[in-house]
């Protein structure tokens, strides 16, 4: 079911990332930093989504407003995490100015599929109109979920020494992500 499938992706997206903490370190560097502000982001982001597709589940209950409503706060969410994301900046390594544009390159993305997002909820009429919004939302959906994994995915090639990723292993907020 297609409200299966909206779960499964924002799941998804809180368990790509990060890893376990392996203890704490004793003094943050900026890099450090970098990845705590991440794994919150990614954090709040992943719980942001699960709550506005909450009102999706439940087909019987659907209706133009809760679509409406989802889609707004899909947005929010989404403005909010690409903002906290290119607020961090840089993280303060070799490779931070490649991995600052690959966060740029998920934001970019993110904004084309919401933009698909709001065209899908515009245009909810009847049950049929249901029916296509979800796929729509899903299919939407599903594109940031492989822009997100790009981003992750193009930070982990960029960090040869495993700087970063030992920051993000070592996150108190990437304990949260259940990576």
């Amino acid at each position: 079911m297609k409200r299966v499938a909206l779960l499964a992706i924002v799941l998804a997206l809180a368990a790509v990332g990060c890893g376990a903490d392996d203890g704490g370190s004793s003094s943050a560097t900026p890099t450090d930093e970098w990845a705590e502000g991440y794994c919150a982001a990614i954090v709040d982001w992943a719980d942001e989504l699960r709550l506005a597709t909450d009102e999706l589940r439940d087909f019987r209950s659907l209706s133009q407003q809760s679509f409406a409503q989802a889609g707004d706060d899909i947005r929010a969410a989404t403005d909010s995490f690409t903002g906290e994301l290119r607020a961090l900046g840089a993280p303060d390594t070799e490779f931070g100015e490649a991995a600052r544009q690959a966060v740029e390159t998920f934001a970019t993305a993110a904004k084309a599929d919401l933009a698909d997002i709001e065209r899908a909820v515009a245009n909810v009429s009847g049950l049929a109109g249901i029916s296509k919004a979800v796929s729509s939302i899903t299919a939407a959906l599903t594109s940031m979920n492989r822009s997100f994994t790009t981003m992750v995915n193009s930070l982990r090639k960029l960090d040869p020494e495993e700087e970063l990723q030992s920051a993000l292993e070592d996150a108190e907020s990437c304990d949260d992500l259940g990576g």
